[in-house]
């Protein structure tokens, strides 16, 4: 009878692939990051925009009037 010698083969880490999907996931939130900040300063730009349509609308004169001098 012959001994036979069963091979293990490990899995050895692609760093190329891992660093791949690294640069990949950091693509990705990227793009999440800039769209937040897109849609963040459309809001901020809409709050102006309603601040000085406001501001046309109603105007801003003082209710109590200087008495005049006699």
């Amino acid at each position: 009878m012959t001994a036979t010698k069963t091979l293990i083969k490990r899995e050895t880490i692609n760093f190329s692939e891992v660093e791949r999907y690294v640069a990949a996931g950091r693509a990705e939130r990227s793009k999440a990051v800039h769209a937040a900040l897109r849609a963040l300063g459309r809001n901020i730009a809409t709050l102006f925009d309603l601040h000085a349509a406001m501001q046309k609308k109603v105007s801003f004169e003082p209710t109590i009037k200087v008495a005049p001098k006699h």
